[in-house]
């Protein structure tokens, strides 16, 4: 059995939630619905308000007023393939405020012609935000977004990356 936090914050498109283990943050969900299906799929994991869960959150909250530029939670992205894990900490080192493509992305993991597998593993980014999928962008235009491009276009903004 497993010890998991959590914490949830309200911003202008609902509730983020996010999720830690002992060793750091293991999600981020940008509904309440896919919150609930994570609750029901805990097979015997024990879920608690705060842990790191919650330093995480008031993080967020700094990030989306405009105040806080890096993040300092500790991760546990060990749920994800090697190949995922090596694109997840490419994205970390994305400066705020600037934009990769998925093609960059795929250069700077040593294997330029790996777009597409690039984009599955950016899709399937854990900890949104946080791990900051939202900087990568297509080669013409702003790509996809696993939360949707509205708060895609939200977050580069935030960030001054796109006016």
């Amino acid at each position: 059995m497993k010890n998991l936090f959590y914490s949830t914050l309200k911003w202008e498109f609902g509730h983020i939630t996010v999720i830690s283990s002992d060793k750091g943050l293991t999600k981020l969900f940008f509904d309440g619905e896919e919150f609930q299906r994570f609750k029901g799929k805990l097979n015997g994991n024990k879920l608690t308000l705060g842990g790191k869960a919650e330093i995480a959150a008031r993080e967020i909250e700094l990030y989306l007023r405009g105040e806080l530029r890096k993040f300092g939670s500790l991760l546990d992205i060990t749920s994800g393939t090697t190949f995922q894990m090596k694109v997840w900490k490419k994205l970390i080192g994305i400066p705020y405020g600037r934009v990769n493509t998925y093609k960059e992305l795929a250069s700077n993991i040593g294997n330029p012609n790996a777009f597409r597998p690039v984009g599955n593993a950016v899709g399937s980014n854990p900890i949104p935000i946080i791990i900051p999928c939202h900087r990568i962008v297509s080669s013409n235009g702003l790509g996809g977004y696993s939360a949707g491009l509205r708060i895609k276009m939200t977050l580069l903004k935030l960030e001054g990356a796109i006016s």
